[in-house]
């Protein structure tokens, strides 16, 4: 690699980690622009999906050195592990929407059509569609509005609003999609197809030498890739993966500890619980109380 990738584990700027499954973010565009004078450096995030709605005004997105304009209306969708960076008119007029990809991926888990078809780097432009762009920004405005109000059933209608949402960028990305083009940096590629094979392979005991066997390199080489890119090896990858899918069985499902283990392929519910603790800094139990 010519230059380190900067990778956030949290929003652009921020060191803190952002393990839950149902992370979402709301903020007005300019709230962090405005701090790094209107340019954010090329990044990527390895856990967050991220929707930049642009209602005026202009800027450029930058992905490996290539620009694409933007004239709002438009939208821009950034899925994990995608390069991106932006230089923002100072009058531009525009919200920003990050959440988990593990929430998009539970709420289209039935519709894997659809989550293929959002799940991309996106600039979708509506500037002779703009009772379209209304529509969606309708869904985002309500969205908002739930999650800052404390209402019945108020997880339930949050993902109903996403639905229907990505349902209607689904819809106009068909026809009208223009894609930014997909990263051909090795190391990267090397990376998502990591993610990839992890996420395959979630109720296997895989080693990590045979995670870098599938993919033609050898286990050293696999690790400095982890290392450059998000400063963790490759087990400690797979093992906050693991970690990230045993927190939704315990939010979303009444199995116990042992059992949550078990179907994570954890022998030994004892290790799994010393190794949750040590990630999380609570034991499993006390994870589904709070």
């Amino acid at each position: 690699m010519s230059k380190s990738i900067i990778n956030f584990k949290g929003l652009y700027g921020d060191k803190q980690a952002i393990y839950l499954p149902n992370f979402i973010h709301y903020e007005p565009l300019e709230t962090r622009s405005k701090m790094y004078d209107w340019e954010i450096k090329e990044h990527l995030h390895t856990e967050l999906f991220q929707v930049f709605m642009i209602a005026e005004g202009e800027g450029i997105i930058i992905s490996e050195n290539k620009e694409l304009k933007l004239i709002g209306p438009c939208i821009v969708t950034i899925p994990t592990n995608s390069l991106h960076g932006f230089v923002f008119q100072p009058d531009i007029k525009g919200e920003v929407i990050t959440f988990s990809e593990s929430f998009l991926e539970n709420i289209f888990k039935d519709f894997p059509k659809v989550l293929l078809g959002i799940n991309r780097f996106n600039l979708l432009l509506f500037t002779d569609k703009i009772q379209a762009f209304q529509q969606i920004f309708q869904y985002k405005t309500e969205i908002v509005k739930e999650l800052y109000d404390d209402n019945l059933e108020k997880n339930t209608v949050i993902q109903s609003l996403f639905q229907l949402f990505f349902i209607y960028l689904y819809r106009f990305s068909v026809s009208q999609k223009q894609t930014i083009a997909q990263s051909d940096n090795r190391t990267l590629q090397y990376f998502q197809a990591f993610q990839k094979s992890i996420k395959k392979s979630l109720h296997e005991t895989k080693s990590i030498s045979q995670y870098a066997k599938e993919l033609n390199i050898t286990s050293v080489h696999l690790n400095r890739i982890c290392q450059s890119l998000v400063q963790k090896s490759a087990l400690e990858i797979v093992q906050n993966y693991l970690i990230n899918e045993a927190k939704k069985y315990l939010l979303n499902t009444n199995y116990s500890v042992s059992e949550v283990s078990y179907f994570l392929n954890f022998k030994d519910p004892a290790y799994f619980t010393r190794l949750f603790k040590k990630q999380t800094g609570v034991t499993p139990t006390d994870f589904r109380k709070n």
